[in-house]
């Protein structure tokens, strides 16, 4: 690091570095990046060495009621500290929402290590930060980790990739990344360097990154609050004892030592009640620890790091070298297994690219970047283009944290258990289990039917339901019962916890979640009136009464054709299915569709001319509006929708699928024959040149309501075959796709009936035509190229002119 720093820059840095480790001072400042092995390492000899008499750690003060359990023998890592803040005051603002944060613990984190060791020699342990709602109060909207909707981490990190100090050192050490950089300078070098080396590394790193914010910039982050707050943590403690160590992100360091020569005014904090915060131990994964998986602190690739660790903690003697040979060993047996081609030879080879790769890098030994190249050069062949697509899971790993001892639960966990308890829900067993429920017999089956749908709703992994009507897509609608699979795991828990700043209960978290939803989605009809029927699937009828207005609202605001056919069918299943879910607001919710049927109406026309790609989209919206015109049951006026589909019809330019649409509900609605129907579907059929492509387009149409003109009417048989004879082969294959389309919408009775009146038209058995082998595509395109090649060489010998 010495060679990339100027001599005034390494006279600051060695002063701090006299006032960081001192050994024989009363304070040691060891700074530290998140999930960092060799930081992990060089803090244990610290400890041993120094041996505080406390070790104060960055992290929020209410959360030391957690540390015995974060070191209880009985938790295993991955787990996090989870926090949650509920602006119920408007304290931050007037919006009142819902903040969450992480505090991620792995093996290797130094946060974790020095709270285990303390507990092995028996050392007292804090927490120092500022608690989360402090943090929130102290920084700048959308700054640091204030912002709402969004899984924060606790950690920061992210300063140190933003500053252009560490953008600069990546290109002259030659360094793609951030990460790739620290790898270099800090974890493979880092851990043969002395411990002094290192923390004089690590502290001119942090200075230079910090050089780059400004005093404001540190303000809007809540960096400056949260560390006047820590330093008077570290000023109380150095009243009590003689010797003490404070373990702290890097870029907090150098703002800690300069605050401990300065006067602290005590720091001003807004009273905040309990029951809108919360801190809870919970179990995290490798995956969600993992950086590039959205994680915006700390080491990525948790499972390599985890190996690099124990083989640190093993005293193996290359233990970069020795993970890199062992996931290239692990990596080739996978792919392997699965015949992709990969033999030992060229894991061998990959294994001496990545050693090769670390002299060229100036690296003591190989590592992470080095095993990405190498499989990336010895394993990427014809048959297997893309072999670190494979590799990222294995070195991020599949690993589930386990927490069996902790101080409490929240309450939406005791809600959960004690549900379970009164339906006599297995959860004691990790077998899956299956339940049958008959929605409109029994009572109980229709209560534990909504509480596996508010599960589900929340995402919790612990139900899933196999069988049965689904309400929101409008799919087996008919059927009663419903069949689910649920079954405990560790995850469930974890889940509802994140869910608890949403509410005390389960019904509590998910009518905030479909609050949130409904006021996030506040221009979309058909996304708020979905979340309607979940809350009726769940059986929250306040919160229907609640949210109801607020519908109503941006039913009147929605322009869009699409999402108001949306909006329609939600409400007219709310409307007919109202006796299955005892819905009170059926009447409001009755006029809402009928406001919902009148917008939607007054944008029809703007499908008329459809472009090609969305004309499938197009058909079925107005296929679906149609089944609510003809429900006699719904007082809905169609005098203007009449007028409207006669007017796609006047217009000069109208898509053909559209005008096959607008005609069939024509006829439905009795306002045209049947013979006027056939007489515009000839005018299609038999049209001339390119424009008879477009009768396969009207035909989709058309037959997406009246299906049985098809049936009935032998004119349009013989059109069909008429247009079919008349096109080339090219124009049948391009047309072929909607033909195929049009005719899906008939039923296997119908396509039989179709079928034997076109063998009769072909004076041939009702078999040959339903059951013929259909030819390979493949084998049509090459008998057309072979065809095409004879041709020109008829051509070309002047037998064709």
């Amino acid at each position: 690091m010495e060679r990339v720093l100027q001599g005034e820059e390494m006279d600051q840095i060695n002063a701090l570095y006299d006032q960081a480790l001192n050994y024989n001072g009363k304070t040691i400042y060891f700074p530290v990046r998140h999930h960092s092995p060799a930081c992990s390492y060089h803090l244990q000899k610290v400890i041993k060495t120094y041996q505080p008499e406390v070790i104060l750690i960055e992290g929020p003060t209410d959360a030391n009621k957690l540390i015995p359990y974060l070191v209880h023998e009985n938790n295993q890592a991955p787990f996090t500290i989870y926090y949650s803040y509920a602006d119920q005051e408007a304290l931050l603002d007037d919006e009142k929402g819902k903040y969450t944060c992480y505090y991620p613990f792995l093996d290797y984190s130094p946060e974790i290590v020095a709270l285990r060791q303390a507990q092995k020699l028996g050392i007292e342990a804090k927490f120092i930060d500022l608690p989360y709602e402090q943090i929130l109060l102290h920084s700048e909207q959308g700054k640091g980790i204030h912002e709402k909707y969004s899984k924060k981490n606790y950690n920061d990190d992210y300063l140190f990739d933003r500053s252009r100090f560490i953008q600069s050192l990546c290109q002259k050490e030659n360094c793609r990344t951030f990460n790739e950089l620290w790898e270099k300078l800090y974890e493979v070098d880092g851990i043969y360097q002395s411990t002094e080396v290192f923390v004089k590394n690590m502290l001119a790193y942090c200075y230079l990154s910090r050089h780059d914010y400004t005093e404001e910039m540190l303000k809007e982050e809540g960096c400056l609050a949260r560390e006047q707050f820590m330093a008077q943590e570290i000023q109380q403690a150095m009243n009590k004892y003689e010797r003490v160590l404070v373990v702290t992100g890097g870029f907090h360091t150098p703002g800690l030592i300069e605050l401990q020569s300065e006067p602290l005014p005590k720091l001003s904090l807004k009273k905040v009640k309990e029951k809108d915060k919360g801190t809870y131990l919970m179990a995290y994964t490798y995956k969600e620890c993992h950086q590039l998986n959205g994680y915006a602190s700390g080491m990525p690739y948790p499972s390599y790091y985890q190996t690099v660790w124990r083989h640190i903690s093993k005293r193996t003697k290359q233990p970069f070298e020795a993970s890199v040979q062992y996931y290239i060993a692990k990596f080739g047996k996978k792919l392997r297994e699965i015949e992709d081609g990969v033999s030992t030879a060229d894991s061998i080879e990959a294994m001496r690219m990545a050693i090769g790769l670390a002299g060229l890098r100036d690296k003591v030994e190989c590592s992470l970047y080095e095993l990405l190249d190498g499989v990336k050069s010895a394993f990427t062949k014809h048959e297997h283009q893309q072999p670190l697509q494979a590799l990222d899971p294995l070195l991020v790993g599949h690993q589930i944290g386990l927490i069996k001892e902790t101080l409490d639960m929240p309450p939406i966990v005791t809600d959960f258990q004690s549900i379970c308890k009164k339906y006599k829900l297995h959860i004691q067993t990790v077998q899956k289990q299956e339940k049958v429920l008959d929605l409109l017999k029994t009572k109980s089956h229709r209560e534990i039917s909504r509480f596996f749908h508010a599960m589900a709703y929340l995402n919790t992994d612990f139900c899933f339901k196999k069988k049965g009507p689904n309400y929101v897509k409008r799919m087996d609608t008919n059927l009663v019962r419903e069949t689910w699979e649920y079954c405990w795991n560790p995850t469930v828990e974890t889940e509802l916890i994140q869910h608890s700043v949403y509410g005390g209960t389960i019904n509590e978290a998910v009518s905030e979640r479909i609050m949130d939803t409904i006021k996030r989605n506040s221009n979309e009809s058909n996304a708020a009136c979905e979340q309607l029927v979940y809350a009726a699937l769940i059986g929250l009828e306040p919160l229907m009464k609640k949210v109801l207005p607020a519908v109503e609202q941006i039913i009147q605001q929605d322009g869009d054709f699409y999402s108001l056919v949306d909006a329609c069918h939600h409400l007219h299943f709310l409307v007919k299915e109202s006796y299955l879910f005892d819905i009170e607001q059926s009447p409001y919710i009755k006029s809402l569709l009928i406001q919902a049927f009148q917008k939607a109406v007054s944008l029809v026309t703007g499908v008329a001319n459809v472009p090609k790609d969305d004309e499938n989209r197009a058909v079925e919206a107005m296929k679906e509006f149609y089944t609510l015109i003809i429900d006699r049951d719904l007082p809905l006026q169609t005098e203007l929708f009449l007028v409207q589909l006669k007017e796609i019809l006047a217009a000069k330019e109208q898509n053909p699928a559209i005008a096959g649409a607008v005609v069939s509900m024509l006829i439905g609605l009795e306002e045209w024959t049947e013979e006027q129907a056939v007489d515009k579907t000839m005018s299609y059929l038999f049209a001339t040149g390119d424009a008879i492509t477009e009768a396969a387009a009207f035909l989709k149409g058309l037959f997406s309501v009246s299906r049985d003109m098809m049936l009935s009417n032998q004119m349009l048989l013989d059109g069909i075959q008429h247009m079919l004879g008349e096109i080339s082969y090219d124009m049948f294959l391009n047309v072929l796709p909607e033909l195929r389309y049009a005719f899906s919408s008939f039923n296997p009775l119908e396509i039989n009936m179709i079928a034997t009146r076109v063998a009769h038209l072909h004076e041939t058995n009702v078999d040959s035509v339903l059951e013929s082998q259909a030819i390979d595509e493949a084998v049509i395109r090459h008998a057309k190229a072979l065809d095409d090649e004879a041709r020109q060489q008829l051509l070309d010998w002047a037998i064709l002119k």
